[in-house]
């Protein structure tokens, strides 16, 4: 009862802190001339807008800014296909990237893998994608180091990772004429993507503790 107490009580911050960011972002955006920043956005180079929101996030850049920037250059349309494009290409270069020194991943966290069961790749990807605050392309990154297999890294996190940028980018493509309805929507959003992430903790300790360890690194 009092584990589950404490998981109600984590929950409610969390949506807590998503209404006060939400709300920031409402009052910010009634600071600022949004209609300036508007037409800065659509003065920038298309071609190279995409290569940024390709390039930056790889390098460490918060992903929902230019998602966000993204919504506002191109409109929720384009901007969305050009996202989910800019998602899968990162996704294949961080796992690139990682296999390109996988040698070196396997001897420093050779222990990390092998308490990972080869059932449960599926279960640790999805809780590691809808684990909320952990950046974008730590994500992206720590997947393939763990061992996750490409297939389940990309079955699993390009569409989790299109859905969660679509809020971003309506949010850049609205930013002009924020409602409270548009607000309450992307808290109700939120808190789906946060029960979907305990749902999926669950899951991920169900199966690490009923499989045996990973078939190559069991002694």
């Amino acid at each position: 009862m009092h584990r589950r107490l404490k998981k109600l009580l984590l929950s409610w911050r969390a949506l807590i802190v998503a209404v006060i960011f939400l709300a920031g972002v409402y009052f910010l955006s009634r600071a600022f001339n949004i209609t300036a920043i508007h037409a800065y956005a659509n003065r920038l180079n298309g071609p190279l807008a995409f290569l940024l929101l390709i390039i930056l996030p790889l390098l460490g850049f918060p992903v929902s800014v230019l998602h966000v920037t993204a919504g506002i250059r191109f409109g929720v349309a384009r901007g969305l296909a050009l996202v989910a494009l800019s998602i899968l290409i990162q996704l294949l270069a961080s796992y690139g990237l990682v296999y390109w020194r996988e040698s070196y991943f396997q001897r420093r966290f050779r222990k990390i893998r092998a308490e990972i069961p080869d059932g449960a790749h599926g279960a640790v990807t999805l809780f590691t994608l809808l684990v909320p605050g952990v950046p974008y392309f730590a994500k992206n990154y720590v997947l393939p180091v763990i061992g996750v297999p490409l297939r389940t890294y990309l079955a699993l996190g390009f569409p989790i990772h299109t859905i969660q940028s679509v809020i971003a980018v309506v949010l850049g493509d609205e930013s002009n004429h924020l409602t409270s309805l548009r607000i309450t929507v992307m808290v109700v959003y939120y808190a789906v993507t946060l029960a979907a992430s305990w749902w999926a903790f669950r899951l991920v300790r169900t199966q690490v503790v009923s499989q045996p360890k990973a078939a190559g690194d069991r002694k």
